[in-house]
């Protein structure tokens, strides 16, 4: 995978680009309104809440198409065909034109985020068979032929999952599909994947994760309305999976990582959360100077404590990068900036770390069956690896030397 240093200076150069460049003001409808022609079309265009009401019914058009199984297009354009010409015949109501239009678009588009609901819905529900029926899984994602989500998911399943018997040539043609669909969206991800596949250390499995990846990030998926269907890719592939889905962009990108939430509820204990409490503040405080990279921080926080939960094995032997095996406790000894991090918010830390620790030990041999002698081990581990991100963190935003 490219270095976070090279990521991070392709996304400052994108970001000037987006500046510095020109562009055409978006239209406000869905079509061109210089050349509405009919009653229906002007009074849209006159109108700037029924403009932006039939442009967003056109978007959620062209989102359900895209989710739709290929059977159920024609069935979709037929019925959006015979919507519109029912639109059309508000000229002939003896309603308002504008009050008949508005009923008419606030319909359609509540039926259109229903649908589209029902579509994410069904569409995720096969996404979430992979790990158990993987042959039957590929199965219902070819009736998406042209979506690159499902797409993606069969490019996943030929190369991490042979039994589903999706061929070599129908995985190159769906990761056809979802590089396409990328580099139409989101040109910036697409020359982070470009590169990251010339690169000679990038593996297959990495670059396949990276598309996957790169294609959930393309989906409305929220953690209310609709919640991640991936996280089985994590425990699956590991070390790979991690890397693939943390910190990439080196901007405000990063926030919506699509990295699944921790398992367990390990984090939630009031030990763990002493223990964040005392780096609220400092972390406030050095955060208006880190800029927008400070978001890739986060993802690699939110990344570790998905790991430690989901992966907690990995953490038995010490990290092999040996910033993240310092002493924290030394680290937080030798702070010399008082001014963000006071000595009694520091020593309420140190005081926060063991029974951080002992909470961990505690739930690893409870929730993940971790022996006593092992638990203890890893606990430390995670304890310090966590306070050793966020360290790094508080040192390069500060006046700490």
């Amino acid at each position: 995978m490219a270095t976070r240093a090279v990521l991070f200076e392709k996304s400052r150069l994108f970001m000037l680009m987006m500046l510095v460049s020109t562009g055409f003001s978006a239209q406000a409808a869905s079509f061109d309104c210089q050349k509405a022609a009919t009653p229906t079309e002007r009074a849209i265009c006159a109108d700037t809440a029924l403009s932006n009401q039939d442009r967003t019914i056109a978007e959620s058009y062209q989102q359900l198409a895209y989710l739709l199984p290929e059977a159920e297009k024609n069935a979709l354009r037929a019925e959006q065909r015979a919507w519109l010409k029912q639109r059309n015949t508000c000229t002939r109501d003896g309603a308002s034109l504008n009050a008949c239009l508005t009923q008419r678009l606030t319909q359609r588009d509540d039926e259109l985020n229903a649908r589209l609901h029902q579509a994410q819905t069904a569409l995720d529900a096969v996404i979430a068979t992979i790990p158990t029926t993987p042959a039957q899984s590929a199965i219902q994602l070819r009736r998406y032929a042209s979506n690159p989500l499902a797409a993606a998911w069969l490019v996943y399943l030929h190369q991490f999952i042979p039994t589903s018997g999706v061929s070599s040539q129908e995985a190159q043609r769906a990761e056809n599909i979802a590089t396409a669909a990328i580099a139409a969206q989101d040109s910036f991800a697409a020359s982070i994947l470009q590169d990251a596949r010339k690169e000679a250390q990038t593996s297959r499995g990495e670059a396949v994760l990276l598309l996957l990846r790169m294609t959930i990030e393309m989906n409305d998926y929220d953690a209310d309305d609709r919640p991640y269907v991936h996280c089985f890719v994590f425990a699956r592939q590991g070390d790979a999976a991690y890397q693939a889905f943390g910190p990439l962009y080196g901007s405000s990108r990063d926030a919506s990582a699509p990295i699944c939430p921790p398992q367990g509820g390990l984090f939630k204990q009031e030990a763990w959360r002493q223990l964040r409490n005392q780096l609220t503040a400092p972390e406030s405080a050095v955060s208006a100077s880190a800029g927008t990279i400070r978001f890739a921080s986060f993802a690699a926080w939110r990344i570790l404590a998905l790991r430690a939960t989901l992966s907690p094995q990995s953490f038995l032997k010490p990290e092999q990068n040996a910033e993240q095996n310092e002493d924290p406790a030394q680290r937080i000894g030798d702070w010399t900036d008082e001014k963000n991090w006071p000595a009694t918010q520091r020593q309420l830390t140190l005081a926060a770390i063991e029974p951080a620790q002992q909470a961990t030990s505690q739930w690893l041999q409870l929730e993940r069956g971790f022996s006593a002698t092992d638990a203890p081990v890893a606990a430390q581990n995670i304890v310090r690896q966590w306070l050793n991100q966020h360290l790094d963190y508080l040192e390069e935003n500060s006046d700490s030397e």
